[in-house]
């Protein structure tokens, strides 16, 4: 049996070490892997203190992050009968590179007569066709960590083929698969001449992830005026999942 690959970050004296597949595209760390080590922290905290659910989560890219190793620091904004709500940060040299909160739900028991409720939509992504996804790089990236696919209807699918951490964090995943909404949007279309980063990126969640699975179907409204937004559908495994919105900074290739 072949081994596990190695995890995009390493965990280390309470700093996250990235490995060459942290790179993105533009020289430092890709926004998927940072957003990913912010979240897989709070969902261990979380499910160290029996928080419950993710529900909601965003994250606010502050700083382009250099291939160095970031200090993480978690704090517990609120921890109340149902709901708590926690916040982690990313510096460099006491610099903040990002920040994530997430709030998580205890589950209980509602019983209301004819809730509704999404119906399932199974799917077998393992069977899609695989996405071509040339992002013209000559170096090892993210994009290298992920495995794609194309429904042809307009939803992306993706799985992580390299895990971001070496613990369970299934909602880091999502945010690394749906981090990509913006160039999922444009792909049936010719590629723009602009750089479009996203400056954050938000997910709103019904219920838990299931699956090694995250599909997304994208949807770009960008203005002449140099901004946009992208919004997703999110989608796993077994049917609908949540929404994801990145708030998008045109601006012409240097």
């Amino acid at each position: 049996m072949s081994e596990a690959p190695e995890p995009t970050y390493r965990e280390e004296g309470g700093r996250w070490h990235p490995g060459p597949h942290a790179a993105g595209p533009f020289g430092g760390l890709h926004g998927g892997g940072i957003s990913g080590i912010l979240i897989a922290g709070l969902e261990r905290k979380a499910r160290e203190e029996g928080f419950g659910v993710p529900l909601s989560a965003g994250v606010l890219f502050l700083r382009p992050a250099p291939m160095a190793p970031l200090e993480s620091r978690i704090e517990v904004i609120r921890a109340g009968g149902r709901v708590a709500v926690l916040e982690n940060s990313l510096t460099l040299d006491d610099r903040l590179i990002a920040r994530a909160t997430a709030s998580f739900v205890a589950a209980g028991a509602v019983v209301v007569e004819n809730m509704p409720i999404a119906a399932p939509e199974p799917r077998e992504p393992e069977l899609l066709p695989v996405l071509r996804f040339n992002v013209g790089l000559d170096h090892t990236s993210f994009f290298d960590t992920l495995d794609l696919r194309d429904d042809g209807a307009g939803t992306k699918w993706g799985r992580l083929i390299r895990p971001i951490v070496d613990f369970p964090a299934p909602l880091a995943a999502v945010f690394a698969i749906a981090d990509n909404g913006q160039p999922f949007s444009i792909l049936p279309r010719r590629r723009p001449r602009l750089r479009f980063p996203n400056i954050d990126i938000t997910l709103h969640l019904a219920r838990a992830p299931r699956g090694e699975w995250v599909g997304v179907e994208a949807r770009s409204d960008w203005r002449p005026e140099g901004y946009g937004l992208t919004e997703s559908a999110v989608r796993d495994e077994t049917g609908p999942l949540g929404r994801s919105c990145q708030t998008v900074v045109l601006a012409l290739p240097k």
